[in-house]
């Protein structure tokens, strides 16, 4: 890889690491909204036990990537790891900066938002700032009989489920599925921006002419499929 394309990476990881920070400490934490994952446990912890967030992270991100490090490349593990450190680090900056209280609705949509962003731009460029991610990688790795989503949805499910008892709010637990929802379809959006293909159909008797000149004049790909009415 060149030294330019490993700097964008560690530039936009220390990005996403910021935003994914300023989206947990600004809109999530003071609403209790605790939407799945790591942070979501993290919240947890702080809110009922008074656990800094920053530490939470580090230690079960740590603990997950110790587990996981024979499934990820040395460059993937080293952005992922400084997408953990970064993120720890910047949860403790931005936890003096003022929250927004006023709407728990709006946050619950500008927290989804805004932690989708700072996911979208980690994930985007092959790094990780940990979380069930990994801990499905481990299990579906090990088990070989469940995938991936499956044990990344049951952990974030857990966590959410966690969050309405320890706060004993089933209202603010759907406010977590709201966030945990919007942030996943905000990351796909960041993730495959740019990567959109559209497919034409022609059905024609003279399908190699076609094909020929779509090649040559158009230069775009043609696949032929044979069928029979």
């Amino acid at each position: 890889m060149q030294k330019k394309e490993k700097v964008i990476d560690i530039v936009c990881v220390i990005l996403g690491s910021f935003v994914l920070a300023l989206g947990i400490n600004i809109f999530l934490v003071p609403n209790e909204i605790a939407a799945g994952g790591v942070s979501g446990l993290a919240t947890v912890l702080f809110l009922t036990l008074h656990i800094p967030l920053s530490v939470t992270v580090l230690i079960i991100n740590g603990l997950l990537f110790v587990g996981g490090v024979a499934l990820l490349k040395r460059w993937e593990l080293v952005k992922s790891l400084l997408g953990v450190a970064f993120l720890s680090l910047f949860l403790e900056i931005t936890s003096f900066l003022p929250t927004y209280v006023e709407d728990l609705l709006m946050a619950a949509v500008a927290g989804g938002v805004v932690c989708g962003l700072g996911i979208g731009i980690t994930v985007a460029r092959g790094a990780s700032t940990g979380g069930t991610d990994m801990l499905g990688l481990m299990v579906s790795r090990k088990t070989k009989r469940f995938p991936v989503a499956a044990v990344m949805l049951a952990a974030d499910g857990a966590v959410i489920l966690l969050s309405g008892v320890a706060f004993s709010s089933v209202t603010i637990m759907l406010y977590a599925v709201l966030t945990a929802y919007i942030s996943a379809k905000v990351t796909d959006f960041i993730t495959v921006y740019g990567e959109n293909a559209k497919q034409i159909q022609i059905i024609a008797g003279k399908s190699g002419e076609i094909a020929k000149r779509i090649m040559n004049e158009l230069r775009r790909g043609t696949t032929g499929i044979y069928s029979k009415g």
